[in-house]
């Protein structure tokens, strides 16, 4: 057994196509994705940078300081983003189900803190979603509890 893992970690460590990722870095992928959904209408007011702030704190647990840091990180790193797959690769290799779902929820609660859902916000949530392998059914059910229309169950 011992065997088994040295040689699962001499791998990873030899072959430099492997990626290992840490807590910041999952922390900074959701944040990117937060902020594209806050940058989707091009219209970002301060219920919006509150919205990612609050979602980071209940998603990782952070205090209002480390996440205001996670989101300033993210929003300069935002500004170099090619595609969403680089993040979203690190989630799924990362996050459980329910926590993908639980994220989908929070860039839901983005999109309609300004009481409005603009198409570029809704197409980019979808894409964000099918990148992350959720489900149709979850990815409205999740848009519902975001809207509050449905309790978690």
């Amino acid at each position: 057994m011992l065997s088994k893992v040295k040689s699962f970690f001499d791998g990873i460590l030899n072959d430099p196509g492997t990626v290992l990722h840490d807590v910041d870095d999952i922390r900074l992928a959701a944040a990117l994705l937060l902020i594209e959904v806050m940058h989707a209408d091009h219209e970002i007011d301060d219920r919006e940078k509150v919205a990612v702030i609050n979602a980071l704190k209940k998603l990782f647990g952070l205090s209002d300081e480390e996440a205001k840091d996670v989101f300033e990180i993210a929003e300069e790193r935002a500004k170099d983003m090619i595609s969403l797959q680089q993040y979203t690769s690190i989630l799924n290799r990362t996050l459980e189900p329910a926590e993908k779902l639980t994220l989908l929820e929070q860039i839901w609660r983005v999109v309609f803190c300004d009481d409005e859902l603009d198409r570029y916000e809704e197409h980019l949530v979808r894409q964000i979603a099918e990148l992350l392998y959720i489900r149709h059914s979850d990815f409205i059910l999740a848009r519902l509890r975001a809207k509050g229309e449905v309790r978690r169950t």
